[in-house]
């Protein structure tokens, strides 16, 4: 019997562990575990195929930011499944090509992040990989634009779905709040236009950068009143946000949705955001309502935004009220797995 395959580009947790920490509330739900429950399916993810030279492998890939020996593990035993599911494009465009050689056509569908990157859109390009996926799911506008228009994905195939966050994990805490500001993740981040905006000020920044896989390397940040903290666990991540005063998320300006997992998890915790508008983030954060929008680069206005919210415990409020209540609507773990699960289920159908 076949059944659907869920690829992941990091470590795939153990199932026990995972819902031990679920019920014992230390961990948010995972989107592929949930996918994968939902669809029957089975998931593989790179800690599945530690060898010698995997770990050299690794380091290669870290650098192509794509992941071809977990791809090339995944081929030789194709003849399992009936659809994949790659939650990464770095999966998903190594195991496109090497599918291709083999002109195996097993019905694949792809969550994108950044297919504007200049080594995957060269590849996707040059290997003419629109062909080889059913259907792709981007978390940001600014790159379905991108893929339907420069890689050549039909528009019928190319579909925006908001990323996702476990609102029943990250929510509205009763901790007192403290008098710091919290900013959270490492990719694309600028960090160095809020130490530059809050100078001065005495306002406290904690940094929390945690990231496995980002390349991107934090600046020196020197201050006295700034901390950076790393690889904390989520119930003391979701103490800091439940006790900062303000949330800061700055962006450098790119055209996916870099930050979105930190401003997700910021307005289910009901948290007031600041963030710096992108093209990849712009549609998470309705200005003025569900958060505040600050000028990519620009140290003055966010500055002068962090101080104007900073005592207005009405407008942090409201922000924050109505933060939570979009997440529900609109961006939360349930909506995303429903909207995944939804698009294979009709590949499948499409396919069968």
């Amino acid at each position: 019997m076949t059944l659907p395959l869920v690829l992941v580009s990091s470590q795939v947790k153990n199932f026990d562990q995972y819902y031990d920490d679920l019920v014992r509330d230390l961990a948010p739900r995972v989107d592929y575990m949930e996918i994968c429950k939902r669809l029957s399916g089975e998931v593989a993810g790179y800690g599945l195929f530690k060898t010698y030279w995997y770990a050299l492998g690794r380091k290669f890939e870290k650098i192509v930011k794509l992941d071809f020996f977990e791809s090339l593990q995944i081929t030789r035993r194709i003849s399992n499944y009936n659809a994949i599911l790659s939650a990464s494009e770095k999966t998903a465009i190594p195991l496109a090509m090497l599918l291709s050689l083999s002109k195996n056509n097993i019905p694949h569908v792809v969550i994108s992040h950044h297919l504007s990157s200049k080594n995957k859109s060269t590849l996707f390009k040059y290997w003419h990989l629109y062909k080889s996926f059913n259907h792709v799911i981007c978390v940001s506008k600014a790159q379905v634009e991108y893929a339907v228009q420069q890689l050549n994905i039909p528009a019928s195939n190319a579909h925006f779905v908001y990323d996702k966050v476990d609102h029943q994990f990250f929510r509205p805490m009763e901790d007192d709040t403290d008098d710091f500001i919290i900013a959270v993740g490492q990719e694309q981040r600028d960090y160095k236009t809020l130490q530059k905006a809050i100078a001065g000020t005495g306002i406290r920044l904690i940094v929390v950068a945690s990231s496995h896989w980002s390349t991107y390397r934090l600046p020196i940040l020197g201050e006295n009143n700034t901390q950076i903290v790393r690889n904390i666990p989520y119930t003391l991540l979701r103490s800091l946000y439940a006790r900062a005063r303000l949330v800061v998320t700055p962006l450098n300006n790119v055209n996916y949705a870099a930050g979105a997992n930190a401003i997700l998890e910021t307005m289910a915790m009901g948290k007031p955001a600041v963030v710096t508008r992108t093209p990849g983030i712009k549609e998470y954060v309705v200005d003025g309502e569900t958060g505040l929008f600050v000028t990519p680069g620009d140290a003055t206005h966010l500055r002068e935004t962090i101080l104007s919210l900073w005592d207005d415990t009405h407008t942090q409020q409201r922000l924050g009220t109505n933060a939570r209540q979009a997440v529900y609507e609109q961006m939360n773990l349930d909506i995303y797995v429903n909207q995944i699960t939804s698009i294979m289920e009709r590949t499948l159908k499409e396919t069968g």
